[in-house]
């Protein structure tokens, strides 16, 4: 996770802060943006699912999808429905097809696609941040009553 923190110097490998030694290896600019938004919010597996929650103490899929991609200096509205509306090109909704970064949404709900046969969210049936099978959580999500609405792609970087 990211926090600001004031180096007064370095030191061969090592910052020199108020309060100790970071090693340089673990310091980015503040301004950098992650090079792979799936490998962020891979870093909040684990974190417990809240409504409404930003942060690795409790977050929801949309808040995790906003966190991942903004870290990867992406514009991200913070809710599923205005992500739904605002990021990538609409791709067919057949997950066969889909692609690591691309983002399925179903009514209410947002996940990030890890590989062509996982994806990774923050969810109330795991009440957590997970990885799934994506043919499972499609089974699950439509046995609740809620169809894919779309699958996005967006642009490469």
């Amino acid at each position: 996770h990211k926090a600001r923190l004031a180096v007064m110097r370095v030191d061969a490998a090592l910052a020199v802060t108020a309060s100790g030694y970071v090693p340089l290896r673990h310091l980015a600019p503040v301004d950098a943006p992650e090079p792979d938004f799936v490998a962020v919010a891979e870093r909040f597996l684990g974190a417990p699912y809240l409504w409404g929650g930003k942060t690795s103490l409790g977050i929801d899929c949309s808040g995790l999808v906003q966190v991942a991609l903004t870290a990867a200096g992406i514009a991200c509205p913070r809710d599923s429905d205005m992500q739904e509306r605002a990021l990538g090109t609409a791709i067919a909704a057949d997950v066969a097809k889909v692609q690591r970064g691309d983002l399925v949404f179903w009514k209410g709900h947002v996940a990030i696609v890890r590989d062509g046969a996982t994806l990774v969210h923050a969810n109330a049936f795991h009440m957590s941040v997970a990885v799934e099978p994506i043919a499972e959580a499609v089974a699950r999500i439509a046995a609740g009553g809620a169809a894919i609405s779309a699958v996005k792609r967006l642009p490469p970087r």
